[in-house]
């Protein structure tokens, strides 16, 4: 599973970390594979004090050769969640060469858009991926809107992070019940997802 975005700051850490910490709250093996040279995926989990976040074994992989490295290592029968760098195609597509779904996490406005269709290009065809709407204010027009250009656009919307100052608030607290509600859904379509093209 690859959390996917070329622009920083639209909530791929936070997506990473939740979805990773959903994957380790089953009884399967979870990885956080953290490609970003910021390594604030990494930082996360290591300082955590909940619990679910504790399960969770990191890998930091900043560069090609430690990604292919790490994703040779993880475990075949647990869940890899690969926290890519912002700016860093060649990295973004040796991750995306190997995933099973890809979870694009975007906001509202601007250049989103743009960035979110470089991502998808990107995309191997045969995988499976799906939009998340971070830090969303659902009750506004303009969300209302960006949703259905997605929807008629044809690109897959799994699921909508609404905005709360605790769900990004990183290792300071416990994971936001608001978060983890959210990623649930996430995770399920992603899931979903992953397995209609398995079988």
């Amino acid at each position: 599973m690859v959390t996917a975005a070329l622009k920083g700051g639209v909530g791929k850490t936070t997506t990473s970390v939740y979805l990773a910490a959903l994957a380790a709250s089953g009884r399967r093996t979870a990885t956080l594979i953290d490609a970003d040279p910021q390594a604030s995926a990494a930082e996360w989990v290591e300082n955590a004090t909940d619990e679910r976040l504790q399960r969770i074994q990191v890998i930091e992989a900043p560069t090609e050769r430690l990604l292919t490295k790490a994703l040779d290592k993880a475990a075949a029968d647990g869940v890899v969640v690969v926290d890519t760098p912002p700016a860093h195609e060649r990295l973004l597509t040796k991750a995306l060469s190997r995933a099973t779904v890809v979870i694009v996490p975007t906001r509202v406005g601007g250049i989103e858009t743009s960035r979110v269709e470089a991502v998808l290009d990107i995309v191997p065809e045969t995988t499976p991926a799906g939009l998340v709407i971070c830090s969303a204010r659902t009750y506004t027009r303009s969300y209302q809107e960006a949703l259905n250009n997605w929807i008629q656009a044809g690109v897959p919307v799994w699921g909508t992070a609404p905005e709360r100052v605790a769900i990004t608030a990183g290792p300071r607290g416990p994971l936001c019940p608001d978060g983890l509600e959210a990623y649930r859904k996430v995770w399920r379509r992603a899931q979903y997802a992953a397995r209609s093209v398995a079988a």
